[in-house]
């Protein structure tokens, strides 16, 4: 076959770019993996060069696999012979070779994450240090310092730890490495720390494997953290011919280790580099890449490109302002239903992204209820996660003492320092005295000899709970006494200590769907005339004990947060939550950089759609009892007005919202055309952008009466709701 025959004319400048550095700005959909195996061969079918002086990189191993498999289809057998691995893999390779030159026998082990977490809870456990409460986030931080320190010359990788009284991080870190070494083992930090170690320390190793390999490939450059950074220049120092492969407008994963300079940088790096931007699309329609574009273009980190589709000019992306959570749940699924009614379309051409995984439960109930069959991608349902899991064991118990299996799973989460052995004890005791293990902790029958402290301190939460749930819903609501049991039980607490050093944002996460929860019981005594909390669980073990078989992609809707749906496409997309504080998160607010990263999350999010794409805000939400204004996406302002058809659906869906909205149908709902909200007698609408001289920007939510009586309701950041009479209003529109 002819390698340059189904190439536009941007990847053939790629291809037939072979010698020194080149960087290759592959934007969404331009064909970048096409891009680097035509190169590759073109490189040993045209150039004449051996395939095993080829070395390429990519970041998983599905993703090299078919590379592999990409190559060996153009070029035969020989291209089994090409390098192409992980970062990782490519440091065992290095590392089983050279590795004893810096004191590393060939015969290392490698230690996944679940070895890491056996040594630190035995190292936890010898110095009497709550083993539950500490572990995950030692092992967060010896991975943080590792990547941050380690191949820093002159850092403290000390200096990188936390200041705690109650735990010695120093002596932690010290000590598990020290028993890495005694184990022969490496951890996945250490396989690409050594290996830069051994490039940079040992003259002989690089010059036998700069000479091993003449042309180096790295994909995904944007996503490089250091280390890789460093092994990629070390290698191709000699040669210089390196190729660089990625999008600065798709990095997306800083919180991991990758740093966005490393791609902005290659010029500098190499000044004598050529650079080759991939512009055309084969997966979107120009109205879509024209909004993502709009997005992206005001970030300044950045180099400017655009992308033109090959496809044509397609369907104007939809902005739907929805007048809470139901009416976006609803209108997701009204449309989706439309849609594959009207176009012949498959449940899988479907995708609903969201910016975190708390977002999900509505839309989950809501796809249940309209028996829409889903898939979640990147997490598992909201009622089967393990912090839920954990709530609705303490409700099963409180309601249950019998319930053995909810004791087993609550009694020691979060840590009270009750031991495998006191449990086990416990069931022994319950056994011999022919009584529940409830009753032997709530009478204190000594199991042991002597008191086991933690024991006591559950008893008092469970007893102090079951006096609270007698008042359950007279005296104090459902949803309060769920929140009561987060409470008491210190689960909160647990979860927002763990959040505090916890890099990777999963705590957090956990925080968000807990209180996601305490929404879902707040929905069910609003629509229930008689409340309780056994029926309440009998609802969430009716959900969760659904028959629920692996649905294939053509059978279900897919749900995922957007930074699982970086490398994906579907003919629809979703893009819900696009609130300020939603999506930019909240934790991103009071940061450039991160601001700049929330927009590039954004610019992904857009590009997954194929056909149609769907973004979604809603005016409020409900944060536990309250109704919580939100101000729409600043990403949607930023999007071209010509680029945008503008809807607003309202929904019946929640009495705690019936003095919000202006106009409700039915719960099917009702979605209407508008220009920018509905019309009064005033200069304003219903979701215009102002802006105070005391409270700063905030966004109309509410507009009444007429004439001189006029009055303006303003959601501002911070600031929370204010009313103004339009007469005498100092409001300024943005």
């Amino acid at each position: 076959m002819d390698i340059l025959e189904s190439l536009n004319e941007s990847q053939k400048e790629a291809v037939l770019a072979t010698e020194g550095p080149l960087l290759i700005f592959a934007g969404a959909g331009s064909g970048k993996t096409k891009v680097i195996t035509h190169r590759i061969a073109h490189l040993i079918r045209e150039k004449r060069v051996p395939p095993y002086k080829i070395f390429a990189v990519t970041f998983t191993n599905k993703a090299a696999g078919e590379m592999k498999k990409r190559i060996s289809s153009i070029i035969g057998g020989s291209g089994d012979d090409v390098f192409v691995k992980t970062f990782h893999s490519a440091s065992v390779y290095i590392l089983r070779r050279f590795g004893e030159q810096i004191g590393i026998h060939p015969n290392y082990s490698i230690y996944d994450t679940s070895d890491q977490e056996s040594i630190v809870k035995a190292i936890l456990g010898e110095m009497n240090i709550d083993v539950q409460k500490y572990a995950k986030r030692v092992i967060s931080k010896i991975s943080e310092v590792k990547d941050k320190a380690e191949l820093i010359e002159g850092a403290d990788p000390y200096a990188f730890l936390p200041k705690e009284y109650a735990v010695n991080y120093t002596e932690i870190y010290d000590e598990y490495n020290k028993r890495l070494r005694a184990a022969n083992a490496l951890d996945f930090n250490d396989l690409l720390i050594y290996a830069v170690k051994l490039l940079r320390d040992s003259p002989e190793v690089i010059e036998a494997l700069q000479n091993k390999w003449s042309y180096f490939m790295i994909d995904e450059y944007q996503d490089t953290n250091r280390a890789q950074y460093m092994m990629a220049k070390y290698l191709a120092a000699k040669s210089r011919n390196i190729c660089v492969v990625g999008d600065d407008d798709q990095s997306i994963y800083s919180w991991r280790g990758a740093d966005i300079s490393n791609i902005l940088n290659f010029e500098k790096d190499y000044p004598e580099a050529k650079v080759v931007k991939l512009e055309t699309n084969y997966r979107s329609t120009s109205y879509i890449l024209d909004a993502a574009y709009s997005v992206v273009k005001n970030n300044r980190t950045r180099k400017d490109k655009r992308l033109n589709s090959f496809r044509g000019e397609g369907f104007m992306p939809v902005y739907c302002e929805t007048n809470n959570e139901y009416g976006e749940a609803e209108f997701v699924v009204n449309t989706i239903r439309r849609l594959k009614r009207e176009e012949n379309l498959q449940y899988g051409n479907f995708a609903v992204f969201y910016r975190t995984n708390a977002q999900s439960r509505l839309l989950e109930d809501t796809l249940r209820h309209e028996a829409v069959p889903y898939r979640i991608i990147g997490s598992v349902k909201f009622y089967e996660r393990k912090e839920i899991k954990d709530i609705v064991s303490y409700l099963r118990f409180v309601v249950n003492p019998c319930d053995t299996a909810s004791l087993d799973r609550i009694i020691n989460n979060p840590p009270r320092g009750i031991g495998a052995r006191t449990v086990e004890k416990l069931k022994e005791t319950a056994y011999a005295e022919q009584m529940s293990e409830w009753e032997i902790i709530d009478k204190d029958i000594n199991i042991d000899g002597k008191v086991n402290k933690g024991l006591k301190q559950f008893k008092e939460i469970i007893n102090s709970l079951i006096n609270l749930y007698v008042g359950v819903p007279d005296k104090i609501s459902l949803a309060d006494f769920v929140e009561k049991v987060i409470t008491v039980s210190t689960y909160r607490k647990h979860l927002e200590e763990s959040s505090k050093a916890d890099s990777t944002g999963k705590e957090h996460d956990r925080l968000e769907n807990i209180d996601e929860f305490i929404n879902s019981a707040i929905e069910y005594e609003e629509r229930t005339d008689n409340p309780s909390l056994e029926e309440f669980l009998q609802e969430i073990s009716l959900l969760t004990s659904e028959e629920n078989p692996e649905n294939k992609q053509a059978e279900a809707v897919t749900l995922m947060t957007i930074h699982n749906a970086k490398g994906l496409e579907f003919n629809t997309v979703f893009l819900t939550g696009l609130e300020e504080g939603t999506f930019p998160h909240a934790n991103s607010l009071n940061s450039d950089a991160q601001i700049e990263e929330e927009r590039r999350l954004a610019y992904v999010g857009i590009t997954r759609a194929m056909d149609r794409l769907y973004i979604i805000s809603a005016d409020v939400r409900r944060q536990f009892h309250q109704t919580v204004y939100r101000q729409a996406s600043r990403f949607i302002s930023e999007i071209d007005n010509e680029l945008l058809e503008r809807t607003r659906y309202t929904s019946a869906g929640s009495s705690s919202y019936s003095d919000y909205s202006e106009s409700y149908s039915p719960v099917s709902g009702s979605a209407k055309r508008v220009s920018g909200g509905a019309k009064f007698s005033s200069q304003y609408s219903r979701g215009d952008l102002v802006k105070h001289p005391k409270y700063g920007n905030g966004k109309i939510v509410n507009i009444e009466n007429s004439g001189d009586d006029t009055t303006l309701t303003v959601s501002f950041p911070g600031s929370g709701m204010k009313v103004f009479i339009e007469k005498y209003t100092p409001l300024v529109r943005i």
